[in-house]
């Protein structure tokens, strides 16, 4: 087990910018973003090297980063509050999970770069109808969706979803 992991997991428990109980965040985010600006989703943030970015650059708008990993979202959360980024929070589940977070129109805007492809499994790639449906409900109708992927089935397939 790679050092100080099981340390990172309890530590991201604790941070003040990372939830793990979605539910509980539903109709808050203009307290905890002290502000109304629109809201960019980064699905599958990982350590949040995009989103971080984005937050530095677009101060007007509010970032969430959606991972299942408290190992990763401990160097996202971290990041952020080093970087004094106050625009940012994250959210420690499953990305099936997450619309317990969010009321209808809430995203302006979502991220999904470099998804696993699950060649055998593509009820499990993060553009397949569930997935999609779920999108359509916390997303304002003008909502823009980027996808970056480098593989060339996973393309396809998002363009038949």
């Amino acid at each position: 087990m790679p050092k100080h992991k099981l340390f990172r997991i309890e530590a991201v428990k604790t941070f003040a910018n990372v939830s793990h109980h979605p539910a509980e965040l539903q109709g808050k985010w203009r307290d905890i973003f002290k502000n109304d600006n629109p809201i960019t989703i980064e699905l599958g943030c990982g350590r949040g090297d995009l989103l971080l970015a984005l937050a530095a650059e677009h101060k007007d708008r509010n970032f969430i980063g959606v991972d299942l990993k408290g190992v990763r979202l401990w160097s996202a959360a971290t990041n952020a509050t080093r970087q004094n980024l106050h625009n940012v929070f994250f959210m420690c589940t499953n990305i099936l999970d997450m619309s317990d977070a969010f009321e209808p129109d809430d995203i302006s805007e979502f991220w999904i770069t470099f998804p696993d492809p699950y060649p055998k499994k593509p009820r499990k790639r993060m553009t397949a109808e569930r997935y999609l449906d779920l999108y359509a409900k916390i997303c304002t109708s003008g909502a823009i969706g980027h996808v970056k992927t480098d593989d060339e089935d996973y393309y396809k397939f998002s363009f038949q979803s």
